[in-house]
């Protein structure tokens, strides 16, 4: 009964059409000049998750974003749906783009953290405990094998702390959320790498999604 809001939510999504890391990761793929300007407009936005690395578990992972702005008051849901009974990792990125298999560039058939983080940017915002500040609760992100996260901020101290931060203003449209985070006892190759001086489990993507705007 915990997640039946969000499956709903999950369910009235499945005909948007979305696409399938690190703090302060460089970005390889250029961000298009709209995604620098500030975040003018009260607005909804959401993202379908597509799964990545799914055949680390055998099981296919969705999950949802939804995100509305109204006056200075930013509220964010998001839904996965994993059997991974582990700490999720979680944020909208500074880039545009999904990794796909194509961006495994060891190809030892994962596409870890790192390797992801080149496409879709380093973090724009963690979903963490505390959206309105990036630091103080960085380590506090959803745990479950099926999670419901929701949080709210300041529309006015989120922008400030993005810009702070990452010298981008903030603007939805267009931006890549991740959700990370596999079993630490899942088998992985020897190559597969991390950062952040975390396991490499814990920064592989499960999840990916675009941003898009709804209304």
């Amino acid at each position: 009964m915990k997640n039946l809001s969000a499956l709903s939510l999950l369910s009235s999504l499945v005909l948007v059409s979305s696409c399938g890391g690190e703090r302060n990761q460089g970005v390889d793929r250029k961000i298009p000049a709209q995604l620098v300007e500030e975040q003018l407009s009260e607005g909804r936005y959401r993202a379908l998750l597509r799964p990545l690395n799914n055949r680390l578990s055998g099981f296919i992972p969705t999950g949802v974003v939804d995100i509305r702005i109204v006056g200075d008051r930013v509220e964010v849901l998001t839904f996965l749906d994993d059997d991974a009974k582990v700490a999720h990792r979680q944020a909208i990125q500074l880039g545009t783009s999904c990794p796909t298999t194509s961006d495994d560039t060891n190809a030892d058939g994962v596409i870890d953290g790192p390797e992801a983080t080149r496409v879709s940017g380093g973090v724009l915002i963690p979903l963490d405990g505390d959206l309105n500040s990036a630091l103080s609760e960085k380590d506090v992100y959803p745990v479950g094998s099926g999670f419901t996260y929701n949080e709210k901020a300041s529309l006015k101290e989120l922008e400030v702390d993005t810009r702070v931060r990452t010298g981008q203003n903030l603007n939805l449209e267009g931006r890549v959320v991740l959700v990370l985070g596999v079993a630490r006892e899942t088998g992985l190759p020897e190559t597969v790498a991390s950062s952040e001086s975390l396991p490499p489990s814990a920064t592989i993507p499960v999840v990916c999604g675009v941003l898009k705007r709804v209304n």
